[in-house]
């Protein structure tokens, strides 16, 4: 049976106020829904149905908000459009190159880097993708590994759930995403929303000098990371897109990448060894914190974390399925 939308908020419409007892009502959806959407539909329709149909719609659009507002909490929205992104010529590094447009489509991203605190919830729901320092009989566990590259680093995440979480392979940053029902950002994603609208160095401006208002960096960092979201957050609400954690993203790394990018959603190259991350860390300097700095990785570090990201039509796919 074909029916519009309308028409089907309508039906249910009438379902949500019949008097009538469930089971005649799942009778009538499913012997007579042609003749009761034609009669909503025509001009003889008794103006109750009017009435009874805008309070349905009211409430179903209600449900929808509060259902997108949940699935979407704690990230911020960048809108569908064309955005500038890599270096101008004499400003960046070759693989920065050339300053180009890409179209990109409705998404969401986490407004702070993922936590100690959220990442362990997912290794204890899940049994798996440890963090190296976690990770049972690996050289690198804090409490039974030979390796004491993470030790230095053992008080804080043990006392620190809300900084962020690193000692993550790419591939374990793509499997929390995909727990939590959404993804990696793609690297024109990531610096489009590290942007925010801003041509300069750095979202803050072009001034060295504030970067201490913004980030964690090798200049006040005490060379390790600190708690998401406590220094200042970009026009988008976003933080910690320069310094605390380098971040990874969806896209393998190709330093000739930026000039052969496609113009519509690029999401990288098919195939590369290591992937890109990118705004710098509490080791970093200035220069690797500037919004269009594109550096890549291979294996999980003490300065490498992550956060998500969702398109908003996968958030609409999902809020249709619930009705």
């Amino acid at each position: 049976m074909k029916t519009t939308m309308s028409g089907l908020v309508l039906y249910s419409a009438l379902i949500l106020f019949s008097p009538a007892p469930l089971a005649a009502q799942r009778q009538a959806r499913s012997s007579g829904d042609s003749e009761l959407l034609d009669y909503i539909g025509s001009e003889s329709a008794n103006p109750a149905c009017g009435v009874c149909l805008n309070a349905a719609r009211g409430h179903l659009e209600k449900v929808a908000r509060e259902k997108i507002l949940k699935m979407t909490a704690g990230m911020a929205k960048i809108q569908a459009g064309e955005y500038m992104i890599g270096a101008e010529k004499g400003r960046g590094e070759p693989d920065e190159l050339p300053r180009h447009t890409v179209w990109l489509d409705a998404f969401y991203m986490d407004k702070k880097e993922v936590t100690i605190a959220e990442y362990l919830e997912f290794v204890k729901a899940t049994s798996g993708n440890h963090p190296e320092w976690a990770k049972p009989g690996g050289k690198f566990n804090l409490e039974t590994g030979k390796d004491p590259y993470y030790r230095r680093l053992e008080q804080l995440i043990k006392t620190c759930p809300s900084c962020p979480v690193f000692g993550v392979f790419w591939e374990d940053a793509a499997a929390y995403c995909g727990w939590k029902k959404r993804r990696l950002p793609t690297e024109a994603e990531w610096e489009t929303a590290a942007a925010a609208g801003s041509p300069n160095k750095y979202s803050f401006g072009d001034s060295e000098a504030d970067s201490g208002d913004f980030s964690w960096y090798e200049d006040n960092s005490a060379e390790t990371p600190h708690k998401t979201g406590s220094k200042g957050n970009n026009a988008l609400g976003l933080y910690d897109m320069h310094g605390n954690v380098w971040e990874w993203v969806q896209d393998f790394y190709d330093k000739t990448y930026y000039g052969n990018s496609l113009r519509k959603n690029p999401a990288g190259p098919a195939t590369g060894r290591d992937h890109v991350i990118r705004g710098g860390s509490w080791a970093a300097s200035t220069e690797e914190m500037a919004v269009t700095n594109r550096a890549s990785y291979g294996k999980a570090n003490d300065d490498i974390g992550f956060r998500c990201a969702v398109s908003e039509n996968v958030i609409s796919r999902s809020e249709r399925k619930g009705f």
